[in-house]
């Protein structure tokens, strides 16, 4: 008599091993409050719903903001997940979340981030997203938080692939100028320069994105948005290419 076949059941250990080792989650993060975290992580799910793929946005941010602004899109590409209003931060509720998510995870964190809440979002993620904007209170700010995601336990196990983008800048300014010099003493990638334009407000206000709006319109701010993608497209490869990163 033949055995059975060995096919595991949906939601299986098997399954959901599976789907861990191919998920990408991206955590846009900094304990600054106010320097356009939902603005990258919502803006970045347009970017890959444009590509066709679903992507899960995780709102953990308690104004809730990407929630809203995906009741407002209504699209069936990007699928949201949101924390409910003054629970923590817990490692083993943010894997329950992940296990109801797609193949690729973008995380809208909140502000001020005690040491072990961004710890177990480090630990979950792959690549962490920094924005920063040109003025001196957020340069030191991010300067502190960069080196905090570093002394994580779960950073300093296994370095994640990390990521600056100045947002909301005026190129022609002198604040600019001290930003680029910042980003320049980093040994950390800085990927683009955001305008600081009303574009986006306009865009998160209608439920919208850059990568919406006309080409015409917006050509140099969605090019911005394809320099982002193709950066993190690398790090996937490479990501997948490194046995135990996990």
């Amino acid at each position: 008599m033949s055995s059975a076949p060995n096919t595991a059941w949906p939601g299986s250990v098997s399954q959901r091993s599976l789907r861990t080792a191919s998920r990408m989650v991206i955590l846009v993060a900094n304990t600054k409050g106010g320097c356009g975290k939902t603005t990258i992580a919502t803006n970045l799910a347009c970017y890959y719903e444009a590509l066709g793929r679903n992507v899960t946005l995780l709102d953990l941010d308690p104004q809730q903001s990407a929630t809203q602004w995906l009741k407002m899109r209504q699209d069936a590409r990007i699928r949201g997940l949101n924390w409910p209003t003054g629970e923590p931060v817990s490692l083993g509720r943010l894997q329950q979340k992940l296990d109801q998510a797609s193949e690729l995870v973008i995380i809208d964190s909140p502000a001020g981030l005690d040491a072990h809440q961004l710890d177990h979002l480090v630990r979950l993620s792959q690549v962490v997203l920094v924005p920063v904007l040109p003025s001196p209170i957020d340069i030191r700010a991010t300067t502190r938080f960069l080196q905090t995601i570093m002394l994580t336990p779960s950073y300093r196990r296994r370095p994640r692939r990390l990521a600056v983008i100045a947002n909301r800048a005026r190129t022609r300014t002198r604040m600019y100028a001290a930003l680029r010099q910042f980003l320049s003493s980093l040994k950390i990638p800085y990927l683009v320069t955001l305008r600081d334009t009303q574009a986006y407000v306009l865009a998160m206000s209608q439920g919208e994105g850059i990568m919406d709006a006309a080409v015409s319109r917006h050509l140099d701010d969605q090019q911005h948005w394809r320099r982002i993608g193709e950066w993190l497209e690398v790090q996937r490869h490479l990501i997948q290419a490194m046995p135990g990163f996990r």
